[in-house]
């Protein structure tokens, strides 16, 4: 690493990540965004595309191509952020570099073409393909997975013929599994419509059953606790966000309807959560009497993933850190979901994270270590050697 290390520069990168996070890219509008990423490659000796998602919103890929056929890895990163809203302005504070993106991602995007370019200028040639990727529209709920689901396009069809990914963002630590999730609604209706409540007993109202509902979710919530829990990411999990009914104080509130998120843990899918669901609806309208319907939320839901120990991509970020830190890296997982769910089932490609922090995220005090990227961009060179092998 000490030839690598000579071509990484912490000040190049807090400077290049400033200048990043001035350039706004809210989700929507990522254009200019995917435009500094793509110039800060070139600057760097490497050449990118622009792949057009939607008119003036496109992902970048950048091919450095191997030498004898070795495993294919895939850095990837989005290039969106949330609203700047209230976020601090962009500015250095010491070791820090604060303002909306620096943790989430704009910092570990930089990390990446940094160590991209230390490999090409001390002149390693690595055996196989290293791709450098960002996408747009990754930030709900004005991203819709737009640039996500154009590379594992690309990923299915093996125009990128990726062994491995990792994403340049969270703790730092190997973050190798995530629950699953999705937006889940059940509604109860009366018959009856939104009549005068004289006209009806209690036992007939919607909103007397929709606290059924929660009283049973409480049970499910109970179960959860108590029954088994993944290593990495802990228990399946569920609450609710809106309860939601009637109009005015006397008329039966029809339809009443909660809506909240399901949580669950890789073994289990989406399909176990729907059987679940309905079995729960069809107690209801036969305690009730009332129709009872759910749903879940299809563009949303997120199937869990979990890529294992002792595959590669983990070994060689294992390889990586120990070199660089006399240790190796806690493996984790977490509750949230994100690109990784998505890379890994639906492109089929093991995937993990790899950041500086995921302590600021999305907060109005965002920020980014220098030191940390500046390590972050050193575990990916020299886990890139690692996994494509160095001719």
């Amino acid at each position: 690493m000490d030839t690598i290390d000579r071509f990484l520069d912490p000040e190049s990168i807090a400077r290049d990540t400033l200048d990043f996070v001035r350039v706004r890219s809210e989700t929507g509008a990522e254009g200019p965004g995917s435009v500094f990423l793509a110039d800060l490659m070139r600057r760097q000796g490497l050449e990118p595309v622009f792949d057009e998602v939607e008119p003036g919103r496109p992902n970048v890929v950048c091919r450095i191509p191997g030498t004898a056929g070795g495993p294919v890895l895939v850095f990837n990163g989005h290039t969106d952020t949330i609203p700047i809203g209230a976020s601090s302005p962009p500015a250095r504070d010491g070791d820090w570099i604060v303002g909306r993106g620096t943790e989430d991602m704009k910092g570990g995007l930089v990390a990446m073409v940094h160590a991209a370019s230390a490999l090409r200028r001390a002149g390693v040639r690595l055996r196989g393909d290293l791709y450098l990727t960002g996408v747009i529209g990754h930030e709900a709920p004005a991203g819709k997975k737009e640039g996500p689901r154009r590379l594992i396009e690309q990923l299915r069809s093996r125009e990128i013929p990726a062994d491995a990914i990792v994403i340049v963002e969270g703790p730092n630590a190997i973050w190798a599994a995530s629950l699953g999730s999705t937006i889940f609604q059940v509604s109860i209706r009366s018959p009856r419509g939104p009549i005068h409540t004289i006209k009806i007993p209690y036992a007939e109202n919607p909103a007397r059953w929709i606290g059924r509902v929660l009283e049973r979710f409480a049970q499910f919530e109970a179960e959860f606790e108590a029954g088994p829990k993944h290593p990495l990411c802990g228990r399946e999990r569920l609450n609710a966000g809106i309860v939601q009914g009637g109009d005015y104080m006397n008329r039966v509130p029809t339809p009443v309807t909660v809506t909240g998120t399901w949580r669950w843990t890789p073994g289990k899918t989406r399909a176990d959560l729907e059987t679940r669901l309905e079995a729960l609806c069809r107690e209801i309208a036969d305690e009730s009497g009332l129709p009872c319907e759910w749903k879940l939320e299809t563009t949303a839901a997120r199937e869990p993933f979990e890529t294992p120990e002792s595959h590669p991509v983990v070994r060689a970020l294992q390889s990586a850190v120990t070199g660089i830190d006399g240790a190796p890296a806690a493996v984790i997982g977490m509750g949230l979901v994100g690109d990784a769910n998505l890379y890994a089932n639906d492109g089929g490609v093991p995937t993990v994270y790899y950041g500086p922090a995921h302590e600021t995220a999305h907060s109005d005090d965002e920020r980014v270590s220098i030191g940390k990227l500046h390590r972050c961009a050193r575990v990916y060179a020299a886990a890139a050697m690692e996994f494509c092998g160095v001719e």
